[in-house]
C-alpha cells in the first residue's frame, strides 16, 4: 500500500492537508455560510414582506380610487339635479316676469288705443265744428266775389 501511495505522490503532507480540509469543512459552514444564508433568507423574507405590503397598498389605493369614483359620480348627479332645479326655477321666474311684462304691455297698448280713439273722436268733433265754420267762410268768400 505504501508503494501505491508513493506512486500517487501521497505522503505525510496529504494527511495534514486532509485534516485541514476536514477542519475547514466543519468550521466554515457555521462561521461563514450559515450567517450568510441567514442574511440571504432575511433579505428574501423582507422582499416578500415588502412585496405583500406593496400589493396591500395597491389594493387600498384601488379601493380608495373606486370610492372616489363612486363619490364623484354621486356628486355629479347631485350637481346635475341642483343645476336642473335652478334652471327650472329660473325658467319659472322668467315666465312670470315675461307674463307680467306682457300684461303690462297689453294694458299700455290698450290705454294707447283708447287714447288714440278718444283723440280721434275729439278731432272728428273739432273737424266737424271747423267744417261748418269753413263752409260758411268759403260760401261768404264766394258770395262776396
Amino acid at each position: 500500500m505504501a508503494e501505491i501511495f508513493a506512486q500517487l505522490g501521497i505522503d505525510q503532507t496529504f494527511y495534514m492537508q486532509f485534516a485541514i480540509f476536514v477542519a475547514l469543512f466543519l468550521v466554515l459552514p457555521p462561521l461563514f455560510f450559515k450567517p450568510f444564508q441567514k442574511l440571504i433568507e432575511a433579505r428574501h423574507q423582507k422582499t416578500v414582506a415588502d412585496r405583500e405590503r406593496a400589493e396591500e397598498l395597491v389594493k387600498q389605493a384601488n379601493a380608495k380610487l373606486d370610492e372616489f369614483r363612486t363619490r364623484m359620480t354621486e356628486e355629479r348627479a347631485r350637481a346635475r339635479a341642483e343645476h336642473e332645479r335652478v334652471i327650472s326655477e329660473v325658467k319659472a321666474e322668467e315666465a312670470k316676469i315675461v307674463g307680467v311684462a306682457r300684461e303690462e304691455a297689453k294694458k299700455i297698448t290698450q290705454m294707447s288705443l283708447e287714447n288714440i280713439q278718444n283723440q280721434s273722436a275729439q278731432l272728428k268733433r273739432a273737424l266737424e265744428a271747423d267744417v261748418e265754420g269753413l263752409a260758411l267762410q268759403i260760401s261768404d268768400m264766394l258770395t262776396k266775389r
